[in-house]
């Protein structure tokens, strides 16, 4: 089992700190709070599904999959969310080297291991170096001259910086290295169209690529469990697939994608995104004018913060908590030093500005 650190966790924050779960404002998680909302009478649809069998192939959500991202059915492989197509992609190179780029999800490494692999950890989203794509990538180039991996696992945009590459800048890198490639685009919806950072509309130019998608952050559904990897090589597809336990993917997941994932839907989502982008956009500036605290621009829905001051992450999430405010503490990602940087997610105006407000009062 994963021992990941992970947000989300009100349960425990109401069992530590006390108060009820609809005290609480969680930035420890970064869920799209503009997500399309659901009607209890769709509810009542999906929850209908509990009482029988899915497919247990999904092949109707594989189908809802292809029309809604606009890829080829036999390129997708529906998972149980990012975390299951992670591990399954990772099981492909087992006994190989895998370069993972750091700071990074957690669970890359955990996966290459479980997998069987050799992780070879590497910082490439520093923080302290330039973070535009061209630097970025010159790193990666230059850590798979040096450690010639069997295959590169990075998010993109990358957890915690937050750092985006476009898509054409990293399928250069991709064509200029005779590696495989998996590709995590859990936050890439977040990241605006302009440059396009997905690499979803190129994956017959690269058959080597794996790309991990997961449908809980834009869509707001962690619970459901819900994800995709998509790949042009059908080899690699039909072992992930034997791979892959049957019904990993629930009727409820089956049933929700059949009401929401409709292509005319798509609008409802994008205009929350760009409402979202905005609210990050004022978040950024607020907390860039809170002396002690250095924000990082980020291409996601959420942003790194580096405390400046004597105080620790430790100490903040203790005040915060006594606000009943969830942060997300980075002591977990390799690369960032412990006790220095959190994490928030951008939440609706209101609740932003309800954080800035505590972080005023509590960072000296």
């Amino acid at each position: 089992m994963s021992q990941a650190m992970h947000g989300g966790r009100i349960d425990l924050a109401c069992l530590t700190y006390g108060g009820e779960a609809r005290d609480w404002l969680d930035f420890s998680v970064n869920l799209n709070p503009y997500a399309p909302p659901l009607s209890a009478t769709i509810w009542r649809r999906i929850g209908a599904a509990a009482g029988c069998y899915g497919d247990p192939a999904a092949c109707g959500l594989q189908d809802r999959l292809s029309q809604y991202y606009a890829v080829p059915p036999p390129c997708l492989l529906p998972t149980a969310g990012g975390s299951e197509a992670l591990y399954l992609a990772t099981r492909l190179f087992a006994g190989k080297t895998v370069l993972v780029a750091e700071p990074g999800f957690g669970d890359y490494a955990r996966a290459v291991a479980a997998g069987g692999g050799i992780a070879i950890r590497h910082e490439i989203f520093h923080l302290h170096f330039s973070g535009t794509p061209a630097a970025i990538l010159a790193r990666l180039d230059r850590a798979i001259a040096a450690h010639r991996p069997a295959c590169v696992l990075l998010g993109n945009p990358n957890n915690p910086t937050g750092h985006g590459i476009p898509a054409r800048e990293l399928g250069a890198l991709i064509r200029a290295h005779d590696c495989a490639w998996i590709v995590d685009e859990a936050f890439s919806e977040f990241v605006g169209v302009d440059p396009p950072h997905s690499l979803l509309p190129h994956l017959a130019e690269w058959p080597r690529l794996l790309i991990a998608r997961s449908l809980t952050k834009s869509f707001a559904v962690p619970g459901l469990r819900i994800g995709f990897l998509a790949t042009a090589s059908r080899a690699w597809l039909e072992r992930l697939a034997d791979l892959q336990p049957p019904w990993s993917v629930s009727s409820l997941v089956q049933s929700w994608a059949e009401i929401v994932l409709a292509v005319e839907a798509r609008t409802a989502l994008e205009e929350g995104l760009h409402r979202l982008a905005r609210a990050r956009a004022r978040l950024l500036a607020g907390l860039g004018a809170i002396g002690g605290l250095r924000p990082y621009p980020s291409a996601a829905n959420f942003i790194l913060v580096e405390l400046l001051s004597g105080l620790s992450t430790g100490e903040l999430s203790e005040r915060l908590a006594a606000r009943r405010i969830l942060i997300r503490r980075c002591d977990s990602f390799h690369g960032l030093t412990p006790g220095r940087f959190f994490r928030l997610a951008v939440r609706r105006p209101a609740d932003n500005a309800r954080l800035l407000a505590a972080l005023r009062d509590c960072v000296p």
